[in-house]
């Protein structure tokens, strides 16, 4: 039913590139209401939509032409756009740089976001860059394939706070047609780069995301008002004592004042600076560092300087409770607003999505587990439910090393906590099977540093896995030798000054080397596939049921009570059987290792009575 989502349309000729100009709070998003749209260009390569030129929709006026596409612009609203519109139906796929922003746009002027296929030359440019930091803007990604910057002046305008509605029309129309002319231009390079190096169906996997996301960040997410108002005043009188118990230690000093923490820390308590190698640190200025991170780094020797260390310790977290979370959750309920989830497809190294926050949105990828809490349904008597991939980084790593004593365990169920829990305590580390969790996977990941209990366990899991082991050794050794590492959908991360550190056996980059194949293959297509099929299969099926987060390696919505079986079985469903389907339909993968679920459904997050279910593969296990 969802065969297109197998269907890569790149080799198509029938496209539009789109850019829009809008007014500009909260930086033109589509989910400002106070915004509006300006002005729209695009450039149509479609069958039957015109002849060769640049002219105004509405006019009849020519500007000028480029090769064969015809460009046009039209000045107006989203409900001006039908134009635009009904090219965009006849077309192939759109072309963006940074596609989510248009996609809101459009969607709020009425067009289906399950029925547009995107390439954004931004994410095109994120994969061919693999795990590189790059300046991805427009003028950044135009001036790497010498096709000129954007005009100053307009740009300057705009970052300095003009509204693009106040520029002159002749200079905001030459800006936009510069901003699609060379969207263009770099779509026709980035593509054939991607063809030749295997890695369009890399950028399609990231793109037929955008649509989603787009979708989510419009649907936001709906808190507790009562539980927000008592977790936050709790936090805050915690907060405020804390703040006058250090008061009243240190005499009164401003916490606030990096000069008075340093001279309180360093000289009054006499607390030893902290080192790198012997060498003492100190801020870019020579100044004592005062930064939270290092404060809760130190040691305290003496009474005074364990006292003040462990109720500065106990601050610093209530502090991050507060800035992190509890203020904008406060601050959306005492508004009667939905907190929003701000999604980026283009930051991290390993290609997973991150989140960020502005006035009503919070990095969601990192919420503390305690406020899964406060979140719950918008409407009366709805459940909040959360479908996971089950172990999902161990599970991939078992397929890529295609480790058989790995995927015996995976089947039979076996508690892989509970052994590194049993491992660490043989070892003379007491260690519950919860605190055990921080270190079971850790050597999925090139962790190898710790006490010698956990270096103990991490050699174990090593010998224990032989097949996982073996297949990250032989990354280490590709990077080694070429700088580079191919992974398995065919994405090249790069790791430039890998090599043999002198005097030791380690390898430089060793760390990423081992996490980006295994994360990667995990958060950034796995769960992708799965969370895109799941909106498509809701929206297909007319059910009411929608997403409203997702964190990692799981999707979070708000289900109607009549629909919770349904959602489940839909759930489970595109979570293990769409992603064999699409890693063999689009990248001719095999993944043969069991996929496994966890479904739970409550009043509010993270509550309720959870499921599993693991689901075996049509591919047979190859040892």
């Amino acid at each position: 039913m969802l065969d297109f989502l197998q269907e890569m349309p790149y080799d198509s000729d029938n496209y539009i590139v789109l850019d829009f100009e809008t007014t500009n709070k909260s930086k033109g998003s589509a989910l400002d209401e106070s915004n509006r749209l300006v002005l729209s260009v695009w450039n149509t390569h479609v069958a039957g939509m015109g002849t060769k030129g640049t002219e105004e929709v509405g006019g009849s006026r020519p500007f000028g032409q480029r090769d064969n596409y015809t460009t046009r612009i039209l000045w107006g609203t989203e409900y001006d756009v039908g134009p635009l519109i009904e090219a965009l139906e006849r077309a192939d796929f759109i072309v963006c740089h940074n596609a989510k922003f248009e996609l809101q746009w459009l969607a709020r002027a009425g067009l289906d976001l399950g029925k547009v296929k995107v390439y954004d030359t931004l994410i095109g440019e994120y994969v061919l860059n693999g795990g590189l930091s790059v300046g991805l803007g427009l003028g950044v990604v135009a001036s790497s394939y010498n096709l000129g910057g954007k005009e100053a002046y307009v740009d300057k305008c705009i970052k300095g706070g003009v509204c693009p509605s106040e520029l002159p029309k002749s200079m905001l129309q030459r800006r936009c047609i510069y901003d699609v002319n060379t969207t263009l231009a770099i779509f026709l390079k980035q593509r054939e780069r991607l063809r030749d190096s295997g890695q369009l169906p890399v950028l399609w996997t990231r793109c037929i995301l955008t649509p989603v996301l787009a979708d989510i960040e419009r649907n936001g997410v709906a808190l507790d008002e009562d539980r927000v108002n008592a977790e936050y005043e709790s936090v805050l009188t915690q907060f405020n004592d804390k703040y006058r118990e250090l008061g009243e230690i240190t005499g009164g000093i401003n916490l606030n004042s990096p000069l008075q923490r340093g001279k309180y820390i360093y000289e009054d308590l006499g607390i030893a600076e902290p080192t790198k190698r012997g060498k003492i640190q100190k801020t870019p200025v020579g100044g004592y560092k005062t930064d939270s991170a290092t404060i809760l780094s130190l040691k305290g020797k003496s009474e005074s300087q364990r006292s003040f260390l462990t109720l500065y310790a106990e601050y610093a977290n209530l502090n991050a409770k507060l800035t992190k979370s509890l203020n904008t959750y406060k601050k959306c309920v005492d508004n009667g607003d939905l907190l929003l989830a701000q999604f980026n497809q283009t930051r991290t190294r390993t290609q997973r999505l991150s989140s960020s926050g502005s006035k009503y949105s919070i990095q969601f990828q990192n919420q503390p587990r305690e406020y899964k809490k406060l979140f719950t349904a918008r409407f009366t008597d709805w459940l909040v439910a959360e479908i996971d991939g089950a172990q999902l980084e161990f599970r991939v790593a078992a397929f890529l090393g295609q480790d058989k004593r790995a995927v015996n365990d995976i089947r039979e169920g076996f508690d892989v906590h509970s052994y590194s829990a049993q491992t660490m305590t043989d070892a003379g580390q007491y260690t519950s099977r919860q605190e055990a969790k921080a270190h079971t996977f850790k050597p999925l990941f090139g962790g190898a540093s710790g006490t010698d209990a956990e270096q103990t366990y991490y050699t174990a899991f090593k010998e224990k896995y032989p097949g996982i082991t073996s297949a990250q050794q032989s990354w280490i050794d590709e990077a080694l030798a070429t700088q580079e590492l191919r992974t398995v959908t065919g994405l090249v991360f790069y790791y430039p000054g890998t090599r043999v550190q002198r005097g030791s056996s380690y390898v430089v980059n060793s760390t990423q080397i081992c996490n980006y194949p295994v994360q990667s293959f995990a958060t950034a297509d796995i769960i992708p596939i799965a969370l895109t099929y799941l909106w498509h299969e809701l929206r297909n099926r007319g059910m009411q049921s929608f997403i409203v987060n997702t964190v990692h390696d799981s999707a979070i919505m708000e289900v109607h009570p009549d629909e919770l079986e349904e959602v489940r079985q839909i759930s489970v469903d595109c979570f293990t059987h769409s992603v064999y389907n699409y890693l063999k339909a689009v990248y001719n993968i095999e993944f043969n290792v069991p996929l496994g679920t966890g479904f739970k459904a409550g009043s509010h997050w993270s509550e309720g009575e959870e499921t599993t279910e693991s689901i075996d593969p049509p591919f047979e296990w190859v040892s």
